[in-house]
């Protein structure tokens, strides 16, 4: 267990504060850094003044610290952690979940200090349950742990923890309600914290952004882009890069921007490669396919990226995902061979992870593409329902080039069948 002095510089350290600024008037530098080394005691009126320097309450100072025991259950935790978000396939990644699941039950059903190792093993319940969609179970262990960091005054983590609530929303499609509320939240950490974490300041810009575009103001969320990538170069700090650069090639790719697109792409795969993640690399390749298949109409070589990807041992445990079914569906169908694009397409499921509208717009083109094939193969009733069912779950989305086709989709259906009739 770590000392008072211990305790003092950490907070200290944490604040970014110099040994000046704690002392203030009522202390000289030289005491307070014989107090931080444990060679002098302060009396309860240097205490309160340390702990008023600090922003804490005095009990804060005072209290117990989480046993190394704990400490390093979360080192293993966060490992595990690490673990998950480089998982090639679901299964692995649901394993490593039910494994961390397991050790935080066992965590938290003992009675534990309020401490910065308490609050995270109650975030990272939370953020479990909350990907599990328990959604009760994981929204009480976020206010825990918010609880945990507000006692102990590490607004960095009270902030990262609500973007977790705000996330919540995102994926429950609350798209303006969680633009709200992050909002809310960023104005009270600002007040607290002249000077953001750089990481904690890329991650709430860079959900900001998610959500700017989930409700349509498309110019704000690419300026905020832009920003993040000259806030990152500039600090050298380079957090959750992939997921910037892929989102600035998506949005170029929706505007027509082929060179901006091309270029962000190739920073996305560069950044997602020299982080190891799994998911960014998929995401980069699936959205070369995808710009191949859709928009240039190469459909043999989009296909045939398809075709080398599965054989490709790396990514040979990939599950056939929605994404997958689309692609194949949308390229064979491009190339006329009918029956094929139906195959593919009948095994099209829409993905349980697919929140954003970007994502939700571009994979209902499947049943659009269904509606297609229907019609060649002389179904036009069963097509109008697929046709009817994409432009359904379109119809409360921003703007895409993808509504221009489903519409397109449904009004040649439509017409097909009063053709028929």
């Amino acid at each position: 267990m770590s000392s008072l002095g211990d305790r003092i510089r950490k907070l200290r350290k944490e604040k970014k504060m110099t040994l000046v600024d704690v002392a203030g008037d009522a202390m000289s530098k030289g005491m307070l850094s014989l107090i931080e080394n444990g060679r002098s005691n302060p009396s309860m009126e240097s205490l309160q003044h340390i702990a008023s320097q600090l922003g804490v309450n005095v009990q804060v100072l005072l209290a117990e610290e989480s046993s190394e025991e704990m400490k390093q259950k979360l080192v293993e935790i966060e490992e595990m952690l690490q673990e998950v978000y480089q998982s090639k396939t679901l299964k692995e990644y649901n394993r490593l979940q039910r494994e961390i699941r397991k050790i935080l039950k066992q965590i938290l059903d003992q009675e534990l200090p309020k401490t910065y190792e308490t609050g995270r093993f109650y975030e990272i319940a939370g953020r479990i349950d909350l990907n599990d969609e328990k959604i009760e179970s994981g929204l009480n262990h976020i206010s825990q742990a918010i609880e945990c960091y507000e006692h102990l005054s590490l607004n960095h983590s009270v902030y990262k923890a609500q973007m977790r609530i705000v996330l919540n929303k995102f994926i429950q499609h609350e798209y303006k309600e969680a633009l709200e509320q992050l909002l809310i939240y960023k104005e009270a950490y600002y007040k607290k914290e002249l000077l953001a974490d750089p990481l904690v300041q890329i991650e709430s810009d860079h959900l900001e952004a998610v959500l700017l575009f989930a409700v349509g103001r498309y110019e704000e969320a690419a300026g905020i882009l832009d920003s993040i990538i000259s806030f990152s170069k500039r600090k050298n700090i380079y957090y959750l890069m992939d997921d910037v650069y892929r989102l600035v090639s998506f949005y170029s790719l929706l505007k027509g921007d082929e060179e901006k697109r091309r270029y962000a792409l190739k920073k996305s795969r560069q950044f997602a490669e020299f982080t190891e993640r799994y998911d960014g690399i998929t995401s980069t390749m699936f959205m070369e396919i995808h710009y191949k298949n859709i928009y240039l109409k190469q459909h043999e070589e989009a296909l045939q990226m398809l075709n080398d990807i599965r054989q490709n041992e790396e990514f040979a445990e990939m599950e056939e995902s929605g994404y997958i079914y689309l692609e194949r569906g949308s390229g064979n169908y491009g190339l006329g061979n009918i029956d094929q694009a139906y195959e593919e397409l009948k095994q099209f499921e829409f993905p349980s992870f697919a929140h954003h509208p970007f994502d939700i717009s571009m994979l209902a083109t499947a049943d659009a593409y269904m509606a297609l094939c229907l019609i060649e193969k002389g179904d036009p009733e069963t097509a109008l329902v697929h046709a009817e069912k994409a432009k359904a779950r379109v119809a409360d989305l921003p703007e895409t080039p993808y509504h221009h086709f489903i519409q397109e989709t449904w009004e040649k259906t439509k017409a097909n069948l009063n053709n028929k009739s």
